[in-house]
């Protein structure tokens, strides 16, 4: 890992829960048919890559939800992002917590 690059248990703590949570919902979303005179299909896996995948669709690459590469891409797009807030989110409670100030007697 670079030495400029943030190391957080925080952050990994985040990823890891994001990764499990988005393969889950992923998947799940591929099950799901929607019958009927509407169709959501994809919608939540939009919904779990959307920064990755509105950056696509405004590039003009949308990633299919139906492509393991392009959902592994996506996933693993937003964990990076997951995990840079939450090393950021860590570095400012410890910030926040830790006392550098003498007592006052």
């Amino acid at each position: 890992m670079p030495s400029w690059f943030p190391r957080s248990i925080f952050g990994t703590v985040l990823v890891i829960v994001y990764v499990a949570v988005a393969v889950f919902l992923v998947g799940r979303d591929r099950k799901t048919t929607s019958g009927g005179w509407i169709s959501i299909k994809g919608l939540v896996s939009y919904l779990v890559t959307f920064p990755i995948s509105a950056l696509g669709e405004r590039l003009g690459v949308r990633p299919s939800y139906d492509r393991n590469m392009d959902m592994a891409f996506a996933i693993g797009g937003c964990a990076v992002i997951v995990y840079l807030i939450g090393a950021g989110l860590g570095a400012l409670a410890k910030l926040m917590f830790s006392s550098t100030t003498p007592p006052v007697t």
